[in-house]
């Protein structure tokens, strides 16, 4: 597995490290004999002017990414599934004659609302994984006046997780707190973690930011993404894991935890007709697939769907173990079956989160209980990936569509994110 997480994480690319030949020493005079020639004075090389473009589209721009500003959508945009939108010229010489907007997206000072922000999250918005890890958040909160890309990634997840627990709109604050800590944890991550405490923040940051973009109406992508740098993270940026606040969230952890949860294995049959239908529709995606991973990811859904004729228990370990492949696989493949172009990809992935959820839903009830709207979030998901789906492809979405409608009657929220 490649571990420069500069190269794993594309979302999260700080600049580049200076050369470690650049640290070394110059030969000295004890080298060889002293030479005493007079060497002319080499002249400067004039150093290219810089200008600054306000060209981007407004997703380059929230995120603070370098836009390659293509139309009609720009490379970022296309690699994440983003909808890519542009300012005309007017819009941006507002932005440019208005420091007051720019101040917005990267918060320096903290209002009464981030104070409520905050409270939530204590309470009600902290990741539910770890299980049963409420102290461990709570413990993680305390380091947050230390790091400034922790807090912000968790007043970000607090304000996402209020706009869809409520009629309120906080997701322009959900977003300026995002941009902020992607920001500031760029500029960590291009540093050696020097402490244990230091650890846990990039780690919690991590999974602040992955459940916020698991809350996003067209996140899918993103999510994958941030799952991987998560793996990333832990596995790269951290002294010592198995010393960490986090150390019950490795597999063996995790696997302890939900037999915990569940000590009589729920029986098979409870939702045996979605299985079987979603195991029929699974099985048709075999022909569509190219790479190596969409063939792999595919024989695991499979192999999911098997085990829920045992116990759900055992599904939902598989599931669990089929979100790590995404941190094993190299840097070129894991680009690959996440392009916004690779539709095969998001077919499977659109198969696999109806059925993580359903497994999840029989499994980890007290979680998902607090987590009730990742059906809502899901069926966003596979509704966006139908409207940019070819026209020959969109029979392969059917039984995930049928999921979805479902959702929508059930929950008429998801027409408001549909909007």
């Amino acid at each position: 597995m490649d571990t420069n997480p500069q190269l794993l994480y594309p979302l999260l690319q700080a600049s580049s490290l200076p050369s470690p030949a650049s640290s070394l020493p110059t030969s000295s005079s004890e080298d060889g004999p002293p030479d005493n020639r007079v060497r002319p004075r080499r002249r400067p090389i004039p150093r290219k002017g810089h200008t600054k473009s306000r060209r981007g589209c407004l997703n380059c721009k929230r995120r603070k990414v370098k836009c390659s500003e293509t139309l009609p959508c720009c490379g970022p945009c296309e690699r994440l599934g983003l909808a890519c939108e542009y300012r005309d010229n007017a819009d941006v010489a507002v932005m440019v004659s208005s420091p007051a907007q720019a101040l917005q997206a990267t918060p320096t000072q903290f209002t009464m609302q981030d104070l409520q922000f905050f409270q939530h999250f204590l309470f009600h918005a902290y990741p539910p994984l770890p299980l049963k890890g409420d102290s461990v958040w709570k413990e993680v909160a305390a380091l947050s006046h230390s790091f400034d890309y922790l807090i912000h990634a968790m007043l970000g997840l607090s304000a996402s997780h209020l706009s869809l627990g409520s009629s309120a709109d906080y997701e322009p604050q959900a977003l300026a707190h995002r941009v902020y800590a992607i920001s500031s944890l760029n500029a960590a991550l291009s540093k050696p973690c020097t402490s244990k405490a230091e650890g846990d923040a990039l780690f919690a940051t991590m999974m602040a930011l992955t459940f916020q973009s698991s809350y996003m109406p067209e996140g899918m992508l993103e999510f994958l993404s941030m799952i991987r740098g998560c793996m990333v993270v832990s596995a790269t940026a951290m002294p010592n894991f198995t010393e960490s606040a986090f150390q019950s969230f490795s597999p063996e952890g995790h696997e302890k935890s939900v037999h915990e949860l569940n000590p009589d294995a729920p029986e098979y049959g409870a939702n045996s007709d979605i299985f079987a239908a979603a195991a029929v529709s699974a099985r048709a995606l075999g022909p569509l697939c190219r790479s190596v991973l969409e063939v792999r990811y595919l024989g695991i859904l499979e192999g999911i769907l098997k085990a829920t004729q045992r116990s759900d228990v055992d599904a939902f370990l598989q599931v669990s173990a089929a979100y790590r492949i995404l941190g094993e696989v190299s840097s070129w493949e894991f680009d690959l079956f996440i392009n916004a172009s690779n539709f095969t990809a998001q077919l499977i992935m659109a198969h696999f989160f109806i059925v993580e959820y359903v497994v999840g839903l029989a499994t980890l009830k007290p979680v998902m209980d607090s987590y009730w709207f990742r059906k809502v979030v899901v069926s966003s998901w596979i509704y966006h990936l139908e409207k940019k789906l070819p026209d020959e492809l969109k029979p392969y979405l059917r039984w995930p569509l049928e999921y979805a409608r479902g959702a929508v009657k059930e929950q008429p929220r998801l027409i408001e994110m549909l909007d």
